[in-house]
């Protein structure tokens, strides 16, 4: 439909993803590779290609879901012939960048060689691309978009580190040896037509990285595992010369090509060499930061181009004129849970290594109004030359927006202050959290959740009071749940409409816990144990994956068989033994009655604002189920959707805007869908697009109404055009008419009638065609 929507209505101007959409949040600080052509330079970010046009000033991405064919680049390439720009993955796919179009040269990441298909580089010689890869090096025809040849320099196909060219002679560089043969040889392809370089040491230790041609000179990266002890040398007729006598005993990550001179480029900037090995240039800072990281830097036009693992995509004139390119995301590809509050969603960077540590250092991130925020020990006050990692759980206070921050470290309870420093942290010398026995001074939160009054409760992992509680009046309570569960493997944690605590232990189940308001007052306190006994709850599985409580107050229980529904929740602490158990949904397939997703591991289940259920898994996608689960409305997988990988470790609805959040093992991706959460009132209605282009076929969004809905657009004559029902708090229209067809240019009104109130318009919406 080539339309232009227009909406004549006041409303808050954020920007946001039209329904039905996906877009990947790419971290932005680590730029592994950069090339430029035709005034336009391309930065390799690790799930995106950031282009930047260097005289309109204008920057846009390509990735995954906006016509990438893949995540994971590794390295970039510029075809001289035809100004393209080649992109390489781990994976050994390739795209071809050229004309704002990008043609898939899949062949390598097909074919059924065994072993390392990474593109490690791509390099542009006499029309063609050659691109080094994990087995050999592959021949490429930029005009054809096809391989014509694959040459095998090792006899046991070694990853090859990167290539160069002299005159007829190709240079293949493994991380032990050098090998050349002649591009003329027409059994070049075979691996004993290789000859080693013996100018070149061939290594037993250590590794050889990058080889660079600079005026007909060979130039060797060598990386010595100790730190600080890098090398470059110049290959010489007889052995090695040092190229690069002043590195300040830093690590080097790349050497390069800077207008006919040696760039070598490290930790803390990059220096460049005349022929006789004296000293050009030195970077050092940034005007906006002190600290460089520079994996890779292209010289272009006069200036210096850097690929910076701190800082993104960077110009570089000198020291003190520089600027960098931003992207918006978050700072790391590094996350493992999720919690969301009026608009804003706050994520952990840390993660676990089975039931392990695993030491990472990333903090936790906030996205709010498309601003992302970092929070770690580095930049927060009480965090900083202290032993915290593996950040697991993060819960929003819903009376002053605070975060609490669940670690398995020396500091596994913080609370952060909104948008500022963290104010508080809990131990076990100042708080009744106690350490878990596998890691002698760790201790090990697994969730955290605020209840409606402010009280954070959280899960102790390896405890014999795993339950406990922070009032809001900032008095310790922890709660003994039996001997079953003392010193145990903990994960998950909700409470429900009415105020019950629901936590999962491995091997025991599902635990309820109702303290009836009264925190410090045990003697009212109840408790039931469900698992997979046939009158103790009929779980599917003792192994409690995912919790979630409805809009119906029922819990639905994901496990790694499947999943369950509790029915009638509340009920659960007085009924007799069979009465309590939970149910599965049992549907008809080609005459066969099966349970709805079977044994399929549930990671997480997530509720919208039309009682949907959206179901993350650990290796088959996404679902989506109706309200009552008892159909499957939507399955997105990597073979039908942007989704980027099937393996999901959480997922969490933003309801505010019906965006899913989703983590999986590759990244963070979401989803716009057509749901969201009921207004009260009709302050924040939103229509989208707005204007929306001619050539828009999408939804046109109705947003912030009152839940379930029904929607009539009328034109200005109020004739009836389409009706619906709301999904929540959200609506759609397609821009046709009741019959199908699309609706001529006008003015059209939006009618809104909740089932216990009259109707009212609350907005206008102006297509032009």
């Amino acid at each position: 439909m080539k339309t232009l929507i227009a909406l004549l209505l006041s409303f808050s101007s954020f920007a946001q993803i039209a329904t039905g959409d996906w877009r990947l949040h790419i971290p932005n600080k680590n730029c592994l590779d950069v090339v430029v052509s035709q005034n336009v330079v391309y930065g390799a970010f690790e799930n995106a290609l950031l282009e930047y046009d260097i005289d309109a000033k204008e920057s846009s991405t390509w990735d995954y879901v906006h016509h990438l064919s893949d995540i994971k680049i590794s390295c970039l390439g510029v075809s001289d012939i035809d100004h393209s720009v080649f992109i390489g993955y781990e994976n050994g796919n390739i795209d071809k960048l050229k004309n704002n179009t990008v043609t898939n040269i899949p062949a390598i990441k097909l074919s059924q060689i065994i072993g390392d298909k990474k593109i490690t580089r791509l390099v542009y010689n006499n029309k063609f691309i050659y691109a080094a890869t994990g087995f050999g090096i592959v021949k490429i025809d930029p005009l054809k978009n096809e391989i014509k040849d694959t040459y095998y320099p090792t006899q046991n196909n070694k990853l090859i580190q990167d290539i160069a060219f002299i005159n007829d002679t190709l240079f293949a560089l493994t991380e032990t040896k050098l090998l050349f043969c002649s591009l003329s040889n027409p059994a070049i392809s075979d691996y004993s037509q290789w000859k080693t370089d013996t100018r070149v040491p061939v290594l037993t230790q250590h590794k050889y990285k990058d080889i660079e041609t600079i005026q007909n000179n060979l130039y060797l990266l060598f990386k010595n595992d100790a730190y600080g002890l890098d090398t470059v040398y110049t290959i010489k007729t007889n052995g090695l010369d040092v190229a690069s006598v002043t590195t300040n005993d830093l690590e080097i990550n790349s050497i390069s090509n800077h207008f006919g001179k040696l760039a070598v480029n490290l930790r803390g900037g990059f220096y460049v060499f005349n022929l006789d090995h004296s000293i050009d240039n030195i970077a050092y800072r940034y005007s906006f930061s002190n600290e460089l990281n520079i994996n890779q830097s292209f010289a272009y036009n006069g200036t210096i181009w850097i690929a910076d693992t701190q800082n993104g995509l960077v110009r570089f004139h000198d020291n003190w004129n520089n600027e960098k390119i931003n992207l918006v995301g978050p700072p790391k590809n590094s996350f493992y849970s999720m919690d969301y509050f009026k608009g804003k969603m706050v994520f952990t960077g840390g993660g676990l290594s089975g039931k392990g540590i695993t030491y990472n250092p990333a903090g936790i991130y906030t996205f709010e109004d498309e601003t992302w925020n970092y929070y770690d020990r580095y930049n927060m006050n009480l965090w900083k030359n202290k032993y915290i990692w593996d950040f697991l759980t993060v819960a929003v206070n819903p009376l002053n927006e605070d975060i609490a921050v669940g670690t398995f470290s020396n500091i596994p309870l913080s609370i952060l202050q909104k948008n500022a420093q963290v104010t508080d942290t809990f131990t076990t010398y100042n708080s009744p959290i106690t350490t878990s026995s596998p890691t002698g001074k760790m201790s090990f939160i697994s969730a955290t959740k605020y209840d409606k009054k402010g009280n954070l409760w959280l899960v102790n992992g390896y405890s014999n009071e795993p339950l406990k509680v922070y009032s809001a009046d900032k008095i310790w309570t922890s709660f003994n749940l039996g001997s079953a569960a003392m010193n145990k493997f903990t994960s998950k944690l909700i409470i429900d409409e009415n105020g019950i605590k629901w936590m999962a232990i491995e091997g025991v189940g599902l635990i309820a816990y109702n303290d009836n308001g009264t925190l410090t007052d045990k003697s009212d306190d109840k408790m039931k144990i469900l698992n997979s006994g046939s009158t103790t709850g009929a779980l599917p599985s003792n192994f409690i994956s995912a919790i979630a409580a409805d809009l119906n107050n029922n819990i639905w229980i994901g496990t790694d068989n499947g999943f369950a529904i509790l029915y009638n929740s509340s009920s659960i602490f007085d009924a007799a033994p069979g009465n309590y158990n939970a149910q599965r949904i049992k549907l008809e397939y080609d005459g066969n009655v099966e349970y709805l997703l079977g044994n399929t591991f549930i990671t997480d289940i997530e509720i919208d604002g039309a009682n949907r259920k959206w179901i993350g898994t650990n290796n088959t996608g996404l679902f989506l189920l109706s309200s009552d689960g008892l159909e499957i409305v939507k399955h997105f997988t990597i073979d039908n959707s942007p989704l980027i990988s099937n393996s999901l470790m959480d997922i969490q609805m933003n309801q505010s805007t019906g965006e899913l959040f989703i983590i999986t093992d590759k990244g963070l991706i979401s989803f716009r869908s057509d749901a969201s959460e009921g207004m009260n009132d009709y302050s924040s209605v939103t229509v989208f697009p707005n204007p929306a282009k001619p050539d828009f076929n999408g939804l046109i969004t109705i947003q912030g109404i009152k839940g379930d809905s029904d929607i009539k657009i009328t034109d200005s004559a109020g004739n009836l055009v389409y009706k619906t029902a709301s999904n929540g708090g959200t609506a759609t229209w397609n821009g046709k008419t009741v019959e199908g067809e699309r609706v001529k240019g006008g003015v059209y009104l939006i009618w809104t009638a909740p089932n216990e109130e009259k109707g009212r318009k609350v907005g206008k919406v102006v297509v032009i065609n």
